[in-house]
């Protein structure tokens, strides 16, 4: 959300100097008014994730902002993923200034084309949210060993000394509700937001904002890109990685 309220600002002060450079052009006249701007938002009846928007005034610069992006076109077709209400805005900018408008729609449900893959369900439980832990029933929860395993198998940290060493521990959530969101709750109450993303074909979760339990640092923890690559996902089983050549670093939960 903040990104994409970033790249708003930015892109209406790029259209607002466009605009203060362009030649007169007698005519355009004054600033166009809120009640002469035609605009239609619809969105499909048998899919209303999917929502077209089109601007019938030709001589403005059109921007839509919905939210999770925005767009400079007069007519485009977006999809909103994730079920709820929102505002979708648009600003007309011409010779004279700029005028806003909105429109408000409702998603009633995921876009279930996006999250078919049992992968979502199977982390997220979608929109109600899957809660993972450390999997104390295991033998290990952390260590390393070879590429591709699913348990720590060189070095190998019990349960009982991730409690000794006072390393971080609660549980996490991800949810699709609204979003793709990533929460951790610590035993001492402390809690962190951020968001995910999953990549079904790579096997890979990123994360921003906030990490797992007890995460990797990874300028310098030797392994490659910002994400963890899955080594193991079921009903019940998480485990995740930091990979380099040849090894790999290895985080161990379950669901709670």
């Amino acid at each position: 959300m903040k990104n994409s309220s970033k790249l708003a600002t930015a892109f209406i002060g790029a259209l607002l100097l466009f605009v203060a450079c362009t030649p007169d052009n007698p005519q355009l006249g004054g600033v166009i008014t809120e009640s002469e701007l035609n605009i239609s938002v619809t969105q499909n009846p048998e899919k209303d994730n999917t929502i077209y928007l089109e601007n019938k005034v030709p001589y403005i610069l059109p921007y839509w902002d919905y939210v999770t992006g925005f767009s400079n076109k007069s007519k485009d077709t977006i999809d909103i993923r994730f079920a709820g209400e929102y505002e979708i805005k648009f600003f007309a900018l011409d010779k004279g200034g700029s005028v806003s408008t909105s429109r408000k729609v409702t998603v009633s449900k995921n876009d279930e084309d996006y999250f078919k893959d049992p992968m979502w369900n199977l982390l997220t439980n979608g929109s109600e949210g899957k809660t993972w832990v450390w999997n104390d029933k295991a033998p290990a929860v952390f260590g390393n060993g070879g590429q591709g395993s699913t348990a720590p198998e060189w070095w190998q940290v019990p349960m009982s000394e991730v409690i000794a060493s006072d390393w971080e521990v609660g549980d996490m959530v991800f949810d699709l509700n609204s979003a793709q969101n990533f929460t951790k709750t610590l035993t001492d109450g402390t809690v962190t937001k951020g968001f995910f993303d999953l990549d079904i074909v790579n096997k890979r979760v990123t994360l921003s904002g906030v990490n797992i339990l007890h995460g990797a640092d990874y300028t310098d923890d030797g392994a490659n890109g910002n994400y963890y690559v899955i080594t193991k996902l079921t009903e019940t089983d998480l485990v995740l990685a930091r990979q380099g050549s040849g090894w790999q670093n290895t985080w161990v939960f379950r669901k709670k």
